[in-house]
């Protein structure tokens, strides 16, 4: 695992040192062009010949979108979903099983896929938007209308193909036709966002060194006695957390080297959405764009500190893989007229199912609404009149309790 872990974070760091080649390409066909070319040759280092897999889920998709626009949400969540079960089960049928990593090529690219088909549909569905307030500033700022080589480019742009964040079509175009990219000093937000990595990737390495990841499902620690074992879960969270922060800070850091993702500040992006003050863009317009205050907080993907330290399950959640969050939330859970318990469990399980076939991802994701519930009850009886120390006792254990749950 350290091998293949060492070669992606050299593809990560490559990603980044490309990021500014390609946002300084003066002609912005070139330069989405370089940005595929790119992102099409990281994909086949990690994965070889199933590369093929990702060229198949996104011919489909942009013959789906272009053909069936109407229906074609529907039609392309059905198709990628069954294509990554399809993808994860290939031995069953006499294939060769895919490279680990190319699992999560496969994981974004389904999310961008299945996103640009609903961003459509959302089009498709203007008229009921037409009551609300900005209703044509949300259009102006909102609408996409990819052709079939847009698709493509959005599929393999370097930023986000090897491990996210997720980002929507739109963010994307506008890398490329709004003016902030290149106004914006990507340079000084970098070296704020990528320096605490080397950290992140040191303490990895120790940590795996004195408790491999590797052990944790061998057969050997089962020789182990029952509190070493429960005792190793500790240190194989602790090794796994600090492989995806380097992995999700990186893949954030690929977005910003190219400028992807910035926006004024003071159109309050969100991770995964963008900007959400449209008004405070069209009066900003195209003045005095150096000056502005931007943000990259559409691809800010993780909140470590709020993982790490913010007692509550709520709050660790939210911190956590955000960009997905948005997805999810967006073009699943308001997507259902159900109740809201039924939303949550749905789209739980589909977060799960999009996680992979391990039970252990639909015993941790799927058991999230019960905990949530439980803390939610529980400071209603008890934490509303408890002493601050035992507040804060109960949160962590609380915490914890979670945490063992997602091992």
């Amino acid at each position: 695992m350290i091998f293949n872990d060492i070669i992606y974070i050299s593809l990560l760091c490559i990603s980044v040192v490309l990021g500014p080649v390609i946002r300084n390409v003066p002609n912005v066909y070139y330069r989405q062009f370089f940005s595929t070319l790119a992102g099409v040759v990281i994909v086949f280092i990690v994965s070889g010949s199933h590369i093929f897999h990702s060229f198949i889920v996104t011919f489909i998709n942009a013959l789906i979108i272009q053909f069936l626009r109407r229906k074609c949400h529907i039609v392309s969540a059905v198709f990628s979903f069954g294509y990554l079960a399809f993808f994860r089960s290939t031995h069953y049928f006499g294939l060769p099983i895919p490279p680990t990593h190319t699992n999560a090529i496969q994981m974004i690219l389904t999310l961008k896929m299945v996103g640009i088909a609903f961003e459509l549909q959302g089009i498709h569905l203007s008229d009921k938007t037409k009551q609300l307030k900005n209703a044509d500033l949300m259009q102006k700022y909102q609408k996409i209308n990819p052709s079939f080589i847009d698709i493509f480019h959005y599929a393999f742009c370097i930023a986000g193909v090897l491990i996210g964040p997720y980002y929507k079509f739109r963010t994307y175009w506008d890398t490329f036709h709004l003016p902030y990219s290149t106004h914006v000093n990507a340079n000084k937000f970098l070296k704020e966002r990528i320096r605490i990595v080397p950290l992140y990737i040191v303490l990895y390495l120790i940590g795996n060194f004195l408790y491999p990841l590797d052990f944790a499902s061998s057969p050997e620690i089962m020789e182990k006695s029952f509190w070493y074992r429960a005792f190793y879960m500790t240190p194989s969270f602790f090794n796994f957390r600090m492989r995806i922060y380097s992995g999700f800070i990186l893949g954030e850091c690929v977005c910003i080297a190219m400028g992807l993702g910035a926006y004024p500040k003071f159109s309050n992006p969100q991770p995964g959405a963008g900007p959400t003050n449209f008004s405070a863009l069209e009066e900003l317009g195209t003045k005095n764009l150096s000056s502005v205050e931007y943000s990259f907080e559409t691809v800010k993907n993780i909140y470590e500190y709020g993982s790490e330290f913010w007692p509550t399950i709520r709050e660790g959640i939210r911190s956590w893989n955000r960009t997905v969050q948005y997805w999810l939330a967006t073009f699943v859970y308001k997507r259902l007229e159900l109740s809201k318990p039924a939303k949550i469990c749905i789209t739980m399980l589909v977060s799960a199912f999009w996680h992979g076939v391990h039970p252990g991802y639909y015993l941790c994701l799927c058991s999230a609404p019960l905990f949530l519930f439980v803390e939610t009850e529980v400071e209603k009886a008890f934490k509303l009149s408890a002493p601050y120390s035992q507040k804060v006792i109960f949160d962590w254990i609380c915490k914890l309790g979670s945490e063992d749950e997602d091992l």
